[in-house]
């Protein structure tokens, strides 16, 4: 019967005023969740209202996040991709526009549900819509994914007064976007540090801090293959924590990406 009422509730708020059901979560705060607000908002210049799929059935959307499991008959998906390499949808969505990248589209093509080749985290297009203004004042950007924010690789980086430790925790993505582009470079933990800093052409790696990040970095590598970029090269060695053979594991690239492909295949805006 509550779930009944929220959807009730949740039905009246959509006619109410013209809103978007998008799926993210508010239960923790977390910059990847966020983004599908800010993100949904700037393209489609319309209200973004969070939703239950377990329980709504109307036309909803999945944007950014490893959420794809959790469709319904009734999602369409926008660069959503999967948290792991095996386990099945709940259901078939009702339209796929483009999702993270080649191992998302695998698992589905394996399922029988038709995906165009179109890869691409919406994240990426951030500096479409915001531009920072800020002057390089750190070596290194470290972003823990929220699970490692006490991992002591962190807190012995962050005695170095050329490593900016930068929060994944905030509801502020403009302020993030400054955080991250003060730093020549970026180590992070959490897949969207990694996405925003390719996305503002700031190099960055992968680090894997510990084993409580979901998904056994499934969606490290389908990010990494919808760019184009070396996994092998992009993930840093746990063991490498002097700041000075961090900066030299890096290893020049360039992200290899249809982004008018990607923004051309959005359901709204």
């Amino acid at each position: 019967m509550n779930k009944l009422i929220r959807s009730i509730g949740l039905k009246l708020k959509l006619i109410e005023k013209e809103k978007l059901p998008v799926l993210w979560f508010s239960r923790v705060v977390n910059l990847g969740d966020v983004l599908n607000v800010y993100l949904v908002e700037k393209i489609s210049d319309e209200n973004v209202i969070p939703f239950d799929p377990q329980t709504f059935q109307e036309k909803n959307y999945f944007v950014i996040g490893s959420v794809l499991s959790q469709a319904n008959t009734h999602s369409i998906v926008w660069g959503s991709g999967y948290m792991f390499a095996s386990g099945g949808l709940k259901a078939a969505p009702a339209k796929i526009c483009a999702v993270r990248g080649p191992k998302t589209r695998d698992r589905l093509l394996r399922e029988k549900i038709d995906c165009p080749e179109i890869y691409g985290d919406p994240a990426l297009l951030l500096p479409k819509f915001y531009q920072p203004k800020q002057t390089k004042q750190y070596k290194l950007g470290v972003i823990p994914h929220y699970v490692d924010k006490n991992s002591p690789w962190v807190e012995n980086l962050s005695k170095n007064a050329a490593v900016n430790i930068i929060d994944i925790q905030t509801d502020d993505v403009e302020k993030f976007v400054d955080e991250l582009a003060k730093c020549e470079r970026i180590v992070s933990s959490s897949l969207h540090g990694v996405i925003i800093a390719d996305a503002y052409d700031i190099p960055s790696l992968w680090v894997e801090l510990s084993n409580k990040v979901a998904g056994n970095g499934f969606k490290f590598e389908d990010y990494f293959m919808s760019v184009g970029r070396d996994k092998e090269k992009s993930k840093l060695d746990i063991n490498i924590s002097n700041l000075d053979e961090i900066i030299d594991s890096f290893y020049d690239y360039k992200i290899d990406i249809d982004l008018d492909k990607l923004l051309n295949a959005c359901p709204f805006g």
